[in-house]
């Protein structure tokens, strides 16, 4: 008998349960997965079955017996499939390919040339060609390609503007589709280091604000559990909080932006504005710090006093204890920003205050835009049979 809509949805929804249950709590038994999920054994062992034959899950392994015939345990099959994650930045490509559990297998780096689209998409070509070459035998091989982009995104993946890419009004979900012949995800660089840190911190809690620093600043917000996006797709554009009406202009067209102040960039214009000796770029700078020099360091305070401001912005407008920072800069950034936040934030948003800086030498946006890719993936193949075509 052909079933209705809404008996089809349910066994969808039953199955995503059963899968995530899986994942969460492996090894399991069926009758423990059918106690955690509230569904009776018999819909349990259906729902498995059907997701052995798409080799998602696996047997291996006896548990213990609380009476009767010991149960076999079940795993999520991590190996199933790869995901490719991507992030672009003004000089590089950062590829990272990950198992379904967000395992790095391999890791690159791809020089962009330049920051020119055309030039951009054939620097990903050239990363799903590497990830092809490297990646283990798997039943659903590739199952996507996730990346990461400095921007602004809309909800069809183009990329509305990208300021420090020089990129407004780029379909680039339909253009990589088109070239790659696989499912593809765009997501704010931000959103995908967020995502990634929530589901990596045991301490995170249901919300937490990522604010990442290169050549822009970008916040990555996730609320309740979810990634907060904002009612068009645009939230954490927290680069472009105006600091000071009467300060320089922005690439973005306002004036006295928070990336004018603790940007790499910002910082590397600074220092050789300063006249600091050997400073031609930010990694000169960094190694200037590193070395105790005195200006570098002074540069970086400064820097950090701008960005602490725009934390405590994000701690009074989002209520959130966890702030994770990624920034190169971030070791001696940090006692500034700690310091303006303590002088800063009102009592009750400081009061046990989560302030992390992250060791940027993780590809975490790259991890990110996988793990999100993985979770469309699981959630079901719907949607994906044209591009894959």
């Amino acid at each position: 008998m052909k079933q209705s809509w809404n008996q089809s949805s349910m066994k969808h929804e039953n199955k995503r349960l059963v899968l995530q249950q899986i994942i969460a709590d492996e090894p399991i038994s069926r009758a423990d997965l059918a106690k955690r999920c509230g569904l009776n054994k018999a819909t349990v062992s259906s729902l498995v079955a059907e997701l052995m034959d798409d080799s998602l899950v696996k047997e291996a392994g006896i548990g213990e017996s609380s009476g009767g015939r010991r149960p076999v345990l079940l795993y999520f099959s991590r190996e199933a499939g790869y995901a490719l994650g991507l992030n672009v930045e003004a000089a590089t490509v950062e590829a990272a390919l990950t198992d379904l559990k967000g395992t790095i297998i391999s890791q690159e780096t791809f020089p962009a040339g330049d920051m020119a689209y055309e030039s951009t998409l054939r620097t990903m070509e050239e990363a799903l060609d590497w990830a092809q070459k490297v990646v283990p035998a798997s039943p659903h091989g590739i199952i996507g390609v996730g990346v990461a982009v400095p921007g602004i995104i809309d909800r069809s993946g183009t990329v509305l503007n990208a300021p420090n890419l020089q990129w407004r009004d780029r379909p680039l979900k339909h253009d990589l589709e088109d070239r790659l012949k696989l499912p593809v995800l765009i997501e704010n660089e931000a959103n995908a280091g967020a995502y990634r840190e929530y589901q990596t911190r045991p301490d995170a809690d249901e919300s937490l604000v990522y604010i990442s620093i290169g050549t822009g600043i970008g916040a990555g917000i996730v609320l309740n559990g979810s990634l907060y996006r904002g009612q068009s797709g645009y939230a954490g554009e927290i680069g472009h909080m105006t600091l000071d009406f009467q300060g320089p202009r922005c690439t973005c067209g306002n004036s006295g932006c928070l990336e004018l102040y603790a940007s790499e960039p910002a910082l590397a214009e600074k220092a050789m504005g300063a006249g600091l000796e050997n400073c031609k770029d930010f990694d000169s700078l960094v190694n200037s710090a590193a070395n105790g020099h005195e200006l570098a360091l002074s540069l970086f305070t400064e820097a950090g006093r701008a960005l602490g401001s725009g934390v405590v912005s994000a701690i009074h407008a989002y209520d959130t204890k966890h702030i994770i920072i990624a920034s190169r800069g971030g070791e001696w950034m940090k006692n500034a920003v700690r310091d303006t936040v303590r002088a800063k934030a009102l009592p009750h948003y400081r009061d046990d205050l989560d302030l992390v800086f992250l060791d940027t030498r993780l590809p975490v946006a790259s991890l990110g835009v996988s793990g999100l890719m993985v979770d469309e993936f699981l959630k079901g193949r719907k949607g994906f049979e044209k591009a894959k075509e």
